[in-house]
């Protein structure tokens, strides 16, 4: 799932953002001191990665899920629709989508009302 219509320094910008909070917040390997460039294969790379932690955490602690959604403020309403209407094997996926539209959402509000 493709989340930027353009490649724009902005752009960039938001992306590197959303990698960063979501590789720190999932605890994903991702090393901030590389100064790694955010591209799309970047991108892409840390959403499998978040794919493989949401399965994990199903598997093993989903209440810790469930308060890291809460956390970073995907809504509770979208968290149940995709568990009450997407087939079972679609639902990490699913929820790495509403992780990182959310994240994206959060970022460009941060960049639009920077004082």
């Amino acid at each position: 799932m493709m989340f930027f219509d353009d490649d724009d320094e902005a752009t960039a910008n938001i992306q590197q953002q959303v990698v960063k909070h979501v590789s720190r917040v999932f605890d994903l390997d991702f090393d901030e001191a590389e100064g790694e460039i955010v591209n799309t294969d970047t991108y892409e790379r840390i959403r499998a990665e978040l794919v493989s932690r949401i399965i994990e955490l199903l598997n093993t602690n989903v209440e810790k899920l469930f308060a890291v959604l809460y956390r970073i403020d995907v809504t509770e309403e979208k968290v149940n629709e995709v568990f009450n209407k997407a087939l079972p094997p679609d639902v990490p996926d699913m929820l790495a989508d509403l992780i990182m539209e959310r994240q994206i959402q959060k970022a460009r509000s941060r960049k639009e009302h920077k004082p």
